[in-house]
């Protein structure tokens, strides 16, 4: 199994305000509206959006009604006003209109990004300016992923999908109402909105299949994609990274493809993985999360090696498996192996003091939550900081020898089998390696 979690991080403008000497008014500037605003009590935003799911045309359709109210006491008397607007809009956002009740509202778009929405009236003290932002994202027929993202201080929020998606969204605070061809989930006003909360939506179709073969060092590989229509691409993909993948695993592992079965990967959605990445079932496939990238594909890959290994402690299997994903990927995307392996490497630490243990009293569930997903994550990238310091240590020559007496133990390997293998090999002091399984 490999895990994925999906971070974002909302970035926002301090507001200013310029005086203008010489000037009867004072004319104030609102250079944005950021999640921090709401501890201001000069503006406020009440805002009412709603999220509609439309995969025949291959869209969300988002819409947003924004309420300004302004309450800057320094606008009093007729001594000044605002009359615009900044807001974030997601990356991809297309056909983006805005208007109040009788006429559109200019907008630009800032060198840093946001947008700068310019109200139809200036709005001064006590007073209050609705307007609206349309705008639609880009989906599949039958899989959706976007985000969430709401800035304000009161805001409500809608998302209608058809009734025949499995929907998961990253928080849980929501109701659901249930009509007869969709479901409408509703975060009610007074929640907290400070990230993007992403929406996964599938449409589990009948699966269409891709076939090509793997020509590899012992044997010809039949591998099989499953995929839901209108997902070609993805299944093009997948097919292409696999083959590619799989030389290169035999490669790194020193090890031919071990398994006596072809393999059939299986485009899935987050309750057929549970929450995972990704699975390998052996025998039966891999199931693959269809916003899983070429890493996590890779992982569940070199499972196939990792079983061949005996291995009896969990940590030996993912810990490998990662190490080996890493190894490939340099030679397929050098960048994208070093961001992983940073990545990886930085979690480590960045979890230890919170839930270091001994890799040997390591498991996962066969089910991932909120309340499970950063203690077993620590797992996962303990493992890796193992596997890699070792491969640091004794080099890929070393680590092959390693592995083909793995193959060969006739018995599970243990945590004292691993280590005896070890120091027959390498001939090292592997005391940091030891600490990693014991403490």
């Amino acid at each position: 199994m490999s895990i994925q979690f999906s971070h974002w991080i909302a970035m926002g403008y301090s507001a200013k305000r310029r005086l203008l000497t010489g000037m009867i008014f004072l004319i104030l500037f609102l250079c944005t509206i950021s999640v921090t605003v709401a501890d201001s009590n000069d503006i406020s935003t009440d805002i009412v959006s709603s999220y509609k799911l439309l995969p025949e045309e291959g869209i969300v359709k988002v819409s947003k009604e924004i309420t300004f109210s302004n309450n800057n006491e320094d606008t009093k008397y007729w001594r000044g006003y605002y009359s615009n607007y900044n807001y974030n809009l997601p990356d991809g956002a297309t056909g983006i209109e805005s208007y109040d009740s009788e006429n559109t509202l200019a907008f630009t778009r800032s060198a840093e990004g946001y947008y700068v929405f310019y109200f139809n009236q200036k709005v001064w003290y006590e007073g209050s300016y609705t307007f609206h932002i349309d705008y639609e994202l880009e989906i599949n027929k039958n899989t959706a992923v976007f985000s969430l993202s709401e800035y304000g201080d009161n805001i409500e929020v809608t998302l209608e999908v058809p009734s025949d998606f499995d929907t998961h969204i990253g928080r849980d605070d929501y109701k659901v109402e249930v009509k007869m061809y969709s479901s409408v989930y509703i975060f009610e006003k007074g929640k907290n909105w400070d990230r993007a909360y992403t929406v996964n939506s599938v449409r589990s179709s009948p699966r269409l299949t891709m076939v090509d073969t793997a020509h590899l060092k012992e044997r010809d590989v039949e591998i099989k994609v499953r995929y839901w229509e209108g997902e070609e691409q993805w299944a093009q993909d997948i097919m292409q990274t696999t083959v590619e993948s799989l030389a290169l695993l035999e490669d790194k592992w020193g090890i031919a493809y071990p398994a006596e079965y072809n393999i059939t990967i299986t485009q899935a959605n987050l309750t057929e993985t549970g929450g995972y990445g990704g699975y390998n079932q052996g025998r039966s496939g891999i199931w693959l999360l269809y916003t899983s990238n070429h890493g996590i594909l890779i992982h569940e890959l070199a499972h196939y090696w990792t079983r061949a290994c005996n291995f009896d402690q969990l940590w030996m299997d993912e810990g490998y498996a990662d190490l080996y994903t890493y190894l490939v990927l340099s030679e397929m995307e050098p960048d994208e192996a070093d961001s992983r392996r940073d990545r990886f490497l930085d979690k480590y630490e960045d979890l230890k003091d919170q839930y270091d243990y001994p890799l040997s009293d390591w498991s996962t569930p066969e089910s991932i939550d909120d309340s499970t997903e950063e203690r077993v994550d620590f797992g996962y990238k303990k493992a890796f900081y193992l596997t890699f310091t070792l491969y640091e240590k004794i080099g890929i020559d070393s680590l092959q020898e390693m592995n083909r007496q793995f193959i060969n133990a006739g018995n599970d390997i243990s945590n004292a089998d691993y280590l005896s293998i070890i120091n027959s090999v390498a001939g090292q002091d592997i005391s940091s390696i030891e600490s990693c399984i014991y403490a």
